[in-house]
């Protein structure tokens, strides 16, 4: 869907309110917004406290995640971004077509050094979105722990 009269009318606003409305309620998530404003929203982000979200040790004294959908075309598109500010890196799944080698979704690791590591990740091709944003945010904490940023 493109801009109705000049405003841009967002393609799945329940969905993203879902998305926000658990983040707004899930443990560690301090501040919940929609970007570029919740009018327009076409992605919902948080900042995340990571000890209390992870309710363990953690190295950075912040985190980001970034919650993007694209439900138009043959099949959903998602976006769910780790990213912590301080340091430079971050991981997410990424279910669309810019890696088509690592199939329809990837965990794309971005290490403090500028390199950026790709992996198939694991896709169910009936789940619904909100499905998928549930699995991929309780995934975190054991997806942290895989992770050895250099």
């Amino acid at each position: 869907m493109g801009p109705v009269f000049g405003v841009w009318r967002p393609v799945e606003p329940k969905l993203l309110r879902r998305v926000h409305d658990r983040l707004s309620r899930t443990g560690g998530c301090e501040t919940v917004w929609y970007e570029p404003s919740r009018r327009d929203a076409n992605e919902v982000v948080t900042k995340i406290d990571p000890v209390s979200f992870l309710e363990r040790e953690y190295a950075a004294p912040e985190a980001r995640l970034r919650v993007e959908f694209d439900l138009e075309g043959e099949r959903p598109h998602y976006w769910i971004q780790w990213w912590e500010p301080d340091s430079g890196r971050g991981f997410g799944w990424h279910a669309d077509e810019t890696e088509p080698d690592y199939g329809p979704v990837h965990l794309q690791i971005k290490y403090p050094d500028g390199t950026t590591d790709r992996q198939s990740a694991e896709h169910v091709e009936d789940e619904h979105p909100y499905r998928t944003f549930e699995q991929r945010l309780v995934s975190i904490p054991e997806q942290l722990s895989k992770i050895q940023w250099q």
